[in-house]
């Protein structure tokens, strides 16, 4: 059985974690969150998208 998460989840729960455990204050936490955003809408958000989908290819493909 195969477990997919979105990326967005996974690193949501990471800014949580190290805003809660205070490695990420609030304001960084909200710019990163902003630029991510951004990234998202911008012209390079094809690009960054086949990035992700060629690491996550190579994360599944080890076995660990």
């Amino acid at each position: 059985m195969r477990l997919t998460v979105p990326v967005v989840v996974v690193l949501g729960v990471l800014v949580v974690v190290l805003i809660r455990g205070q490695r990420l204050r609030g304001g960084p936490a909200a710019v990163a969150v902003t630029f991510g955003f951004e990234l998202a809408h911008g012209q390079a958000a094809p690009v960054i998208t086949e990035m992700c989908r060629l690491v996550a290819q190579l994360i599944d493909r080890l076995r660990l």
